[in-house]
């Protein structure tokens, strides 16, 4: 008998119960199944598992329905042997257009097996589809991808334990004919896979197979009987459009995901792209002072404290404080700030003397140590916590510059990160006033599991003001906006010898070193800042007070405002670029506060394509409602009262002079819903803090 199972999100299926069969026939409202047919194994059933010698999927793994309700479903799949049993768990959240969807893979039999292969699976009617992916390189992070399904297969991945190595655990899978589309996002336990196949039975157009969880390239999994294996959770997610999809994840994951441990992120100042690792505490000391002006809450000692090499933690006797960082740190301190240091835990270079001591914690052909002995685990654990105690610490950067490489456990690494995982959040309960920060050689281990692990992370070693904003807007269709470190980097601007504007300049690094900067506006490198967490690196000290001051009231609008940016969502209102360094063409972005009564709109243009008027639809507002668009850091403030259906269907107008020779300019916005029956220009809700 048959039974028509219909659950939210536009989801159904069929069950099935005499042939123990489920047949998903839609999902976020696009058609699955291969046309009702079921006779070809590898574009049917709900998951691929390889055991042994044997590969089962489609018809060849049983399906006994466990429960149905309103918000959830859960069905297990086993083979008619009774080897292995995938247990799923649906979580429906209709309210943010997301489904839960998490497996667990059971050695049912009285042996031990390999497992090999081990994916749940959803199987979409044949069409024309596009997937659209992201490239994810150093400096360059982020950047959308479109792969249209034309019998080719595609398979993204992450390896090496960098969950954002080269692409991301995110795809989306749309149908070009009916404009539906729906997201898959992977929630790393070690290495993880996304494969979308694009089967082609006979004349018909491509049939997609999605196939998301733990990377199977060099999976041998030995599990003996009744041992249990955690699969990646994989959300997929409903997508309106390519630009707000990210905003309804940013919701879920604040209101649902995020640990209550988290910190605020503060505002700190880092000394890497002052003079990397050649400086001296006295000009440290000069920059501690430049932070303080400018509304720095943390002062970070980035790389070379300690030495000869990365793994060696013990502190350098010679520059830059000749063995005692403590005496900075306390300095540090006393000027108001929270200290701060950089550490590398993953990464032991052949040369430390641990590795001499003990070579058997080392993995041959690796810069790892063994997380999975005990005595190496506890002594990596030990190293952090015995810095960060010497330091008086409340703040580390910790990042991860290096492959770790093959796994001979063949485990894929999903035990070696779940010991680094439980590593962390030790570290945790011991200073639970330690503010972690995941650097991850600048978003290269940026993913939905490390965003519950560490309080905020970089989003770039790129410095430049644009294109930072544009690998954003690509880190926003899948991470937190309100966790994502941006660094503001400047030295003062030379002279300029045929200046063509009065616009306050500064240098403005412009690559992830020093030998790329450029002239821009000192407030267009504000607000590119703030569209996230605000952080500074860079010659402070070289700035008169004047400018100090300039930076401090960008800071103090952060600071008072940082509820409202860290509980932020937001929406893309431009859509993506090729590219990185795409100058030419607006970006704009609606930072939506969690109660949706106030907003932030950031507009980024290059006056000298001298396109000085644009309106931008803003998004997710009361329609009746009245709200007042007012701007913010400029001598002359634009104040106006429209209604939420105006401003969705209309716009705000944005004015930004034109000038030919200037290429960056920015203004931002703030809109206020207005209480009940007030009067335009009066009762305005005091969402901010301004």
């Amino acid at each position: 008998m048959k039974k028509t199972i219909g659950l939210p999100l536009g989801t159904e299926a069929v069950y099935d119960a005499e042939n123990r069969q489920f047949t998903l026939t839609s999902l976020c409202g696009m058609s699955c199944g291969h046309n009702g047919l079921e006779d070809d194994y590898s574009c049917s059933g709900s998951a691929v598992i390889c055991v042994d010698d044997r590969r089962l999927e489609g018809a060849k793994l049983e399906c006994e329905l466990a429960a149905v309700t309103e918000t959830e479903l859960e069905f297990s799949l086993s083979d008619a042997e009774k080897t292995v049993r995938m247990e799923n768990v649906w979580h429906f959240e209709p309210e943010f257009g997301l489904i839960s969807c998490r497996s667990v893979l059971v050695n049912t039999s009285d042996r031990q097996v390999v497992i090999r292969r081990a994916l749940p699976r959803w199987v979409f009617a044949p069409g024309d589809y596009t997937v659209l992916h992201q490239m994810n390189r150093w400096g360059a992070e982020n950047q959308e991808q479109r792969h249209r399904l034309r019998g080719a297969d595609l398979i993204l991945h992450g390896r090496a334990a960098r969950a954002t190595v080269g692409t991301t655990p995110f795809c989306v899978l749309r149908d070009n004919e009916t404009g539906k589309a729906a997201a898959f996002h992977v929630l790393p336990k070690g290495n993880w896979v996304i494969q979308v196949h694009s089967d082609i039975l006979s004349n018909e157009f491509p049939s997609p197979v999605v196939e998301a969880g733990l990377a199977d390239t060099d999976l041998f999994w030995f599990l003996n009987p009744g041992e249990r294996i955690e699969l990646p959770e994989v959300l997929i997610q409903e997508v309106p459009s390519d630009g707000h999809a990210g905003a309804l994840l940013h919701k879920y994951m604040i209101r649902k995901r995020l640990p209550a441990e988290l910190h605020l992120p503060p505002v700190v100042y880092n000394s890497w792209l002052y003079r990397f690792t050649d400086f001296t505490r006295e000009q440290l000391s000069c920059q501690l002072a430049a932070a303080k002006a400018a509304g720095c809450e943390v002062f970070v000692v980035d790389a070379g404290w300690f030495g000869p090499a990365v793994g060696d933690w013990r502190e350098k006797v010679d520059r830059p404080f000749f063995g005692n960082m403590a005496a900075f740190a306390d300095e540090v301190r006393a000027a108001g700030l929270k200290f701060g240091f950089w550490m590398e835990p993953q990464r032991w270079l052949p040369d430390v003397p641990v590795r001499k001591e003990h070579p058997e914690w080392f993995p041959e052909h690796s810069v790892r140590i063994d997380l999975l002995q005990k005595p190496a685990a506890e002594y990596f654990y030990r190293v952090l916590a015995d810095n960060v105690r010497k330091f008086g610490a409340e703040y580390i950067k910790i990042d991860f510059n290096a492959s770790v490489g093959y796994d001979r456990t063949g485990t894929e690494l999903a035990r070696y990160c779940a010991v680094l995982h439980e590593q962390l959040a030790r570290l945790r309960r011991e200073f639970p006033d330690l503010v972690i920060e995941n650097c991850a050689s600048g978003a290269l281990n940026c993913d939905l599991v490390t965003a519950q692990l560490y309080d905020l992370a970089f989003v770039s070693d790129n410095a430049h003001p644009y294109e930072t904003l544009r690998i954003r807007q690509g880190v926003f269709r899948r991470f937190l906006p309100g966790r994502v470190l941006n660094w503001i980097v400047l030295r003062p601007a030379p002279e300029r010898f045929t200046a063509v504007s009065d616009a306050r300049q500064v240098l403005a690094c412009a690559a992830a070193t020093w030998d790329e900067a450029a002239l821009f506006d000192f407030k267009y490198v504000m607000l590119s800042g703030l569209l996230g967490v605000p952080g500074f690196s860079g010659d402070l000290a070289a700035f008169p007070p004047e400018t100090l001051e300039k930076i401090s009231e960008y800071v103090r609008f952060y600071r008072e405002n940082r509820a409202f940016f860290v509980d932020s969502h937001v929406f893309s209102l431009t859509p993506p670029s090729s590219g990185v360094a795409d100058y030419e063409n607006y970006l704009a972005f609606q930072m939506q506060g969690n109660d949706v009564s106030d907003s932030l709109l950031f507009v980024f243009t290059n006056s000298a394509s001298r396109r000085a008027l644009r309106q931008f639809r803003l998004q997710d507002l009361a329609p009746d409602a009245a709200y007042r668009v007012t701007t913010l850091f400029e001598e002359e403030k634009e104040d106006f009262v429209r209604t939420g259906e105006e401003l969705m269907r209309y716009g705000v107008e944005t004015r930004i002079p034109e000038n030919q020779h200037v290429r960056h300019a920015a203004k931002l916005y703030r809109i206020s819903r207005l209480t009940e029956n007030a009067a335009p220009g009066a009762g305005q809700k005091q969402g901010f803090v301004s």
